[in-house]
Order: C-alpha cells, then sequence, then structure tokens
C-alpha cells in the first residue's frame, strides 16, 4: 500500500514539474529533486519553478482527502527552491551514471526545504528565487537567517500563490505579520508579539502557526532564554538542518 501511494503521489508530482518544464533528476524516498533551466534553458526557469510549486500544492490539496480515504494517510509536502549557478551533466561511474546537479545552490535548496518545517510553511523560497520570480508569484517574507552550512544571512520567503491570486484572508495575515517582523528586527518583542498575535486572529480558523513560531522566539528574548547581541541586525541563525 506504501508503494501504491507512494507511485501515485509520485506521478501528480511529477507530471507538474514536467508541464512547467522542469527536469525530475531523482528520487530519494518520498522525495523528488527537479531542477529547471537545464538541459533546456529558460530565462523564467525561477517563474517556472515556482509556479509548479504552487500547482503541486494546490494538486496535493484536491488529493489529499483522497488519499486519506484510501490509505488512511495526511500527505503533506515541504518544497525548497534556490536559484543560481551550479552544475548539470552525466555524473556516476564509467558504467551507471545520472543526469543530474550539484553545487552550493542545490545544497541551499535542500536547506530551505528541511528548514521550512521550523517556519511551519510548507514552501520556502530563496531570495534569489523570489527576485527572479516575483513579478509573478505572492509570498509571505518570513525571516533573514543564516541555514546551516553557510555563513552569509539570506532572507527567505513563504510562496504563497501566483500573482494576483492571494485568498483575501491570507494578506490579512501575511500584512500583520510584515508589521509583526519589521517591529522583530528593531527589537521590540512587545510590539511584535502583538502583531504576530493579530496576524492569527486574522485567521481564527486556521491560526498561522509561522506567526506562533515568531511569538515563541520574541518570548524566549524577553525571558533571557535567548540573549541577542545589540548589533544583531535581524539576522537569526538556525541551529538545525
Amino acid at each position: 500500500q506504501l508503494v501504491e501511494l507512494l507511485n501515485e503521489y509520485l506521478t501528480e508530482m511529477c507530471d507538474i514539474i514536467i508541464a512547467n518544464d522542469g527536469t525530475v533528476d531523482k528520487f530519494e524516498g518520498d522525495a523528488i529533486i527537479a531542477f529547471f533551466g537545464a538541459p533546456i534553458t529558460h530565462p523564467d526557469h525561477a517563474t517556472r519553478a515556482c509556479l509548479a510549486t504552487v500547482s503541486m500544492q494546490e494538486r496535493l490539496d484536491v488529493l489529499r482527502p483522497i488519499y486519506y480515504e484510501q490509505y488512511t494517510q495526511q500527505l503533506f509536502q515541504r518544497i525548497g527552491l534556490s536559484t543560481g549557478e551550479c552544475v548539470v551533466g552525466n555524473m556516476g561511474s564509467r558504467s551507471r551514471f545520472d543526469y543530474t546537479m550539484m553545487g552550493d545552490t542545490v545544497n541551499l535548496a535542500a536547506r530551505l526545504e528541511s528548514s521550512a518545517k521550523q517556519y511551519a510553511v510548507y514552501s520556502q523560497i530563496a531570495d534569489s528565487t523570489y527576485a527572479g520570480a516575483k513579478d509573478h508569484i505572492e509570498v509571505r517574507e518570513l525571516d533573514t537567517t543564516i541555514v546551516v552550512g553557510r555563513t552569509e544571512p539570506m532572507t527567505t520567503y513563504e510562496l504563497l500563490s501566483r500573482k494576483g491570486e492571494l485568498d483575501p484572508t491570507m494578506a490579512k495575515v501575511v500584512a500583520s505579520y510584515h508589521e509583526g517582523l519589521a517591529y522583530y528586527r528593531d527589537s521590540k518583542w512587545e510590539q511584535a508579539i502583538e502583531k504576530y498575535t493579530a496576524a492569527i486572529a486574522a485567521d481564527p480558523d486556521n491560526g498561522d502557526k509561522a506567526s506562533q513560531v515568531m511569538i515563541d522566539r520574541c518570548q524566549s528574548i524577553l525571558s533571557g532564554e535567548v540573549t541577542m547581541e545589540p548589533d544583531w541586525g535581524g539576522v537569526w541563525a538556525l541551529t538545525e538542518k
């Protein structure tokens, strides 16, 4: 049953990637590794990756209750996107090789997929990806962080929808979250908590887990559990992959 479920899920998701001219690299368990812009060059590869991501999440929303009825399993997926230079080509031994990719950009995408759970979101993209696709997508600016394995800070975003298709309730959540983020970066912890609380209240049916993550962080700073230097610059160093 597990193999049957995964094969159905992977088929649905790969069909969307391919429809957006992405290249499916490989599977690692239930994970799909894919890239856009090779072997055929697409100048809008960041946009294609983002639109594929939105479609994949939308499709899984439709399939989730069906899968639950058939397999009694709730399926959710995290997706991380990073844009930049990488090496793409045939790699492996003389007798067996894959058309695959490697490089810091690839590693960062993996870090963004895994660290998305620390913000309780399902689609997290790098600032480089946002820069390439911002005219076609709606996002929430999440945080400025240093991910595990890197030394330079970067701003990450939650990918929410295609441009102009953001749910009005979510738009209110995002607006309050961004206000909270501004206070947070200014070390005004109490005011940040108020705005993050407003973000949660804007969607009473679902709440906003990312806002709760930031509330917990601010409270840990106020309690002295976490100490922030005066010149911290709004950068949070992640300690888990």
